[in-house]
């Protein structure tokens, strides 16, 4: 299964006011190829992805955010699947496509491609609707349970590495923030860039 198989059902299932976080490198880039929208933070920072996406949650409990994740990045921060695992808000959607490797940078192997179960260690740090998908019709089946029912929701799903950058390119990470951040700003009725 590829990851950009995945965004394409994700992109028919979520809702125009959805607030995504996306991984930086190809997750961004494919998924911006796809639904190059303002709703969706591309995060530049590799591991802050599950941090911003909980601080959004907690912030705007009455959006539903997703975040579109990786294996490199969930094991750069494994303190803050604990931290999930505490808060689980009940409006996060997450959805890690677990490569066994670092895709964006030649495909180097992560720990996921040995004996590492990601959603194994969400389940076990208090994530309790945790589960890993290696199809696409199990992917969309997951997907569809998860984005339809109340509560945090972790699918790891196993995709395949194809080494290197996605040919599209992607986003300007700077001005999409911006755009990101303006969304906020006019959705909510807050200020948050003082006019920037």
């Amino acid at each position: 299964m590829k990851r950009l198989e995945c965004m394409r059902v994700l992109a028919e299932l979520l809702h125009g006011d959805d607030l995504l976080v996306t991984a930086l490198g190809g997750t961004t880039d494919e998924w911006f190829s796809i639904r190059p929208t303002e709703n969706t933070y591309a995060n530049s920072c590799m591991g802050a992805n599950v941090p911003v996406a909980i601080g959004l949650a907690l912030a705007l409990p009455h959006r539903r955010v997703i975040l579109l994740d990786t294996d490199g990045c969930q094991l750069m921060t494994m303190g803050a699947l604990a931290t999930l695992g505490n808060v689980r808000p009940p409006n996060l959607r997450v959805f890690v496509f677990d490569n066994g490797g670092y895709g964006y940078t030649g495909g180097q192997a992560t720990a996921t491609s040995g004996r590492t179960d990601l959603a194994g260690v969400a389940r076990a740090v208090g994530v309790e609707n945790a589960e890993t998908v290696h199809d696409l019709a199990s992917f969309e089946a997951a997907a569809r349970r998860g984005l339809a029912t109340e509560g945090l929701t972790y699918v790891v799903a196993k995709v395949e590495l194809i080494p290197g950058p996605f040919a599209g390119g992607g986003p300007i990470r700077y001005e999409q923030a911006s755009r990101f951040m303006h969304y906020i700003e006019r959705t909510e009725g807050v200020t948050l860039l003082g006019g920037v």
